[in-house]
């Protein structure tokens, strides 16, 4: 049985790496593009997946009522990981053009990138911080704006470069919604309920 589970764990090591590999031929394939958000100028990447478009970075635009740098530390962490949002700023903080996504449109991106393997995908595609300082390309898994920790509703910050979250449009009732979760290097996304008072990152879907 544990040579069994050794070959087992072989195979997955050589099919992880022959993804990685690949993974820039699927990138190159896409269409995408940039667009800007006439609210401050910032420039942003989209990407097309199937029968959606989707921003491949995460959301700056600041809106004072209720988003937030991770930890108040614009200088450091907005340009990396965008704004955390509560809920009810998030679902207005879009450009005009975008909306929040529904969990039924995360989940519809989740199968077209593939349950197994989505996660990867998106850290993969992430626009943001894919050349170190010296300008050369950096492991595409070894970081991603989605990787943009979160923000509890008494302010504290936490898990920022190891697992991050994205809000969706739904709501579960007055007090909760639901979101998306990402972890470093993990190929799943993960479906959760948190309170609408939390900080969350926003990532946009076209209308």
């Amino acid at each position: 049985m544990k040579s069994q589970m050794n070959i087992l764990g072989f195979f997955h090591g050589i099919c992880m790496i022959l993804f990685l590999i690949f993974i820039p031929a699927w990138l190159t394939g896409q269409e995408s593009g940039t667009f800007t958000d006439a609210r401050d100028g910032r420039v942003y990447h989209w990407a097309k997946e199937g029968s959606q478009t989707w921003m491949t970075e995460n959301l700056q635009f600041i809106d004072t009522a209720g988003s937030w740098a991770y930890n108040n530390d614009d200088s450091v962490h907005v340009l990396k990981y965008g704004r955390l949002y509560n809920w009810k700023t998030a679902v207005k903080s879009c450009p005009k053009g975008w909306r929040l996504p529904t969990e039924k449109e995360w989940n519809k991106l989740i199968m077209f990138l593939g349950a197994e393997v989505a996660g990867l995908k998106m850290q993969a595609m992430d626009t943001i911080g894919k050349t170190n300082p010296k300008g050369q390309p950096i492991d595409p898994q070894a970081y991603s704006s989605l990787l943009s920790g979160i923000r509890h509703p008494n302010g504290t910050c936490l898990n920022v470069t190891f697992w991050g979250g994205c809000w969706s449009a739904t709501a579960v009732n007055d007090t909760t919604a639901t979101n998306v979760l990402f972890v470093r290097k993990s190929g799943t996304i993960g479906i959760s309920t948190n309170d609408k008072r939390a900080g969350f990152a926003v990532r946009c879907v076209k209308k």
